[in-house]
């Protein structure tokens, strides 16, 4: 078997390319491979100011109208959408034992290990603002090729022992070409495929988004039984509070979408992509992400009936982008934020001069209510998503036409090595 060596040698002036995979600078990482894969992807920096929060960028000089389409884009599942399917590709590549492929992507886009990466924002949205616009970079660019050398004979392979010292090495060379109008096109393929499987995991993740408020009563209310109190005393025992403790830590409501997720999967007749939980779990955690600014907007628009309330979510959430939201990061975060928002106890909070008793429950009612609005909404683009690939397959084709009436410099440098 032959050990190769994979050196990348580019026709194509590359110089000037920057990186489009953005991670931010606070990373909470728990394994070592996500931490490599973070350390290994670019970092983008928006600015000093917060980038989730549409007042705070204005306050800091940034137009109202560039931070909402900076927070939209942000949440855009399609522009998440062609994220998951250039990750899916390098997956599917890595497979079928291509890592030439892969690596051509990773050392023009400066994204070394994203198929590892576990987050939703993974796109610098300065470079790339909307779903197809990698993707026309990517198609524009010039043929290129992969020097491969793999040892043919040497120590220790070929059959040889591989401890003579007189035995002299020998190499072998071959060219792979690269053409990035047909990685598009394959690209292509796997988000068409992975928008389809969302049409129906959209769907789970309403189910069972319904299903957390309920779960979460029938718990509270088990937690605070009457078995649990002392016949004769005005409070819980402390065996009562130890069931409650308990209970709390393990979980606040049944974590039901991935299990019905699997149900999903199990009753389909085609195969699902390589990496559809994976998806489905951050498709939940960018949804969350997406309700959360939408309520934001609504208690900000609501004026001084709801501003108490909007400043105690906004300053919780800002608190907890980082460990949420940002960067690569666990399964079930989604989960993790809302059961956070739900245990809060309800607290006082003075807003210019205003004091008023501010609810954590009913701002979670809100969330979960506008997830499944999202979802729904979400489910109506992921229908489009096949339609609106059309315009780039048009240009995919006028640039294969273009190739195949002008061959590329790799094939006429090796024509002419028989006549030198």
């Amino acid at each position: 078997m032959y050990l190769l060596v994979v050196i990348l040698i580019s026709f194509a002036s590359s110089q000037g390319v920057t990186a489009f995979f953005s991670l931010p600078p606070s990373l909470a990482l728990d394994t070592t491979t996500r931490a490599i894969a973070s350390r290994r992807c670019a970092f983008f920096n928006a600015g000093e100011y917060e980038q989730y929060d549409d007042d705070n960028m204005e306050r800091h000089g940034h137009h109202h109208s560039d931070a909402l389409a900076h927070n939209l884009r942000r949440t855009d599942p399609l522009i998440f959408l062609t994220q998951r399917a250039i990750q899916s590709f390098m997956v599917l590549l890595a497979s079928t034992r291509d890592p030439h492929t892969s690596k051509w992507i990773e050392d023009n886009y400066n994204c070394q290990g994203i198929e590892q990466y576990h987050g939703t924002g993974a796109f610098n949205l300065t470079l790339w603002p909307s779903w197809e616009s990698l993707l026309t970079d990517m198609l524009q660019k010039p043929e290129d090729v992969v020097v491969v050398s793999a040892k043919r004979r040497g120590r220790g392979h070929g059959g040889w022992s591989k401890n003579n010292p007189y035995l002299e090495e020998r190499w072998v060379e071959f060219n792979i070409d690269i053409n990035p109008p047909s990685i598009v096109t394959r690209i292509l393929s796997v988000r068409e495929q992975i928008g389809k499987e969302w049409l129906h995991d959209l769907d789970t993740m309403v189910v069972a988004n319904e299903q957390i408020l309920t779960s979460y009563k029938e718990k509270s209310t088990s937690a605070r039984s009457d078995e649990c109190l002392d016949e004769d005393a005005e409070s819980p025992s402390e065996d009562c509070l130890a069931t409650e403790t308990k209970a709390t830590k393990s979980s606040a409501y049944d974590r039901t979408s991935m299990l019905l997720m699997d149900n999903t999967i199990e009753f389909e007749s085609l195969n699902s992509s390589p990496q559809r939980k994976g998806n489905f779990d951050l498709l939940i955690l960018l949804a969350t992400q997406e309700s959360i600014h939408r309520v934001l907007r609504e208690y900000r628009d609501a004026g001084l009936s709801r501003q108490v309330s909007f400043e105690w979510l906004r300053t919780f959430y800002i608190d907890r982008v980082a460990t949420f939201f940002d960067g690569s990061q666990e399964y079930g975060r989604a989960d993790d934020f809302l059961e956070e928002l739900l245990l809060t106890p309800p607290s006082m909070k003075t807003v210019s001069n205003k004091v008023e008793l501010v609810d954590p429950f009913r701002i979670a009612e809100d969330v979960i209510r506008t997830r499944s609005m999202v979802g729904m909404e979400w489910k109506e683009k992921m229908k489009d998503v096949s339609a609106a690939h059309l315009e780039l397959r048009r240009l995919l084709l006028l640039r294969h036409m273009e190739n195949a009436a002008t061959p590329s410099p790799f094939a006429q440098a090796a024509g002419s090595e028989g006549f030198e």
